[in-house]
């Protein structure tokens, strides 16, 4: 059965659940069928006896936001779990965006422009909480400081051996190599792309409903649309592999990360 879910799962990328009502330890006991779980997240706040398990509360983490789970670390998750404990009456729906269909779909100019392009990924917030003192245990170690890290703009994914675009609004700060204008240039056309109708599926909530998606091939974005009304999720992420591009030894060849142009980042303002 597990063997089974896993095909649908990497064929289709979102697989759902409904009605299930699990506990938290039901939660990570079926996460932990597919791959090791992580701890909840390198800086927000985990449950103090579940550290695996992340809350997504309406009042202070909302995701109404394109992005895809935790790729400024080296590496990202490879899927992620997310619960629905308490919903609102009407929105906080989720969408996500299939980037291998999108990739596939670009004109070849453009895929092979994309496949020789690395990211930057960063974050500024967390950043700034871990060089405080924030950051939690992150796959057995402290993270105590956060520095832009790489990653190829076309992922081949481990398992199937399919590419896919690994770019995300909120976390991806620019090309390496590229000045910020002309790169932020063809993030936005392949932002725009990427969020296009065709490629995008959104899905209402029920309490219970247990989503699970691959993390290497899709981005998410949590709708803010429900106002006071309270919206609990819990989140269980699944340990990655650093992502390997086209090119199987680009980050071998690539500078070291002090050495990059400061015109190829850019920062989201705080």
């Amino acid at each position: 059965m597990i063997a089974a879910i896993r095909a649908v799962w990497l064929e289709r990328l979102v697989v759902f659940f409904p009605d299930q009502n699990l506990t938290d330890d039901q939660q990570l006991a079926f996460a932990r069928r597919f791959g090791n779980a992580t701890e909840g997240h390198p800086v927000e706040a985990t449950l103090s006896d579940r550290p695996e398990v992340m809350p997504i509360e309406s009042n202070n983490s909302r995701t109404n936001f394109w992005h895809t789970d935790v790729t400024f670390m080296a590496r990202p998750p490879m899927a992620s779990m997310l619960r629905a404990v308490v919903v609102p009456d009407v929105g906080g729906d989720t969408m996500w965006s299939d980037t291998r269909a999108a990739y596939e779909a670009l004109a070849a100019p453009l895929r092979r422009l994309c496949d020789d392009l690395v990211a930057l990924h960063w974050d500024a917030y967390y950043a700034r909480e871990t060089a405080e003192g924030r950051g939690n245990v992150w796959e057995g170690e402290q993270v105590e400081r956060l520095d832009p890290v790489q990653h190829p703009v076309v992922r081949v994914h481990p398992e199937t051996g399919r590419r896919n675009l690994f770019v995300n609004p909120h976390f991806t700060t620019g090309l390496e190599g590229i000045p910020a204008a002309q790169g932020d240039g063809i993030l936005r056309v392949l932002y725009e792309h990427m969020t296009q109708p065709d490629f995008v599926i959104r899905h209402r909530w029920r309490a219970g409903t247990l989503a699970f998606w691959d993390n290497r091939a899709t981005m998410h974005f949590g709708i803010y649309d429900y106002g006071d009304a309270h919206r609990l999720m819990h989140r269980v992420t699944l340990a990655g592999d650093r992502p390997q591009g086209v090119h199987p030894t680009w980050h071998d060849e690539s500078p070291p990360l002090g050495g990059v142009e400061a015109s190829a980042t850019r920062t989201r303002p705080p």
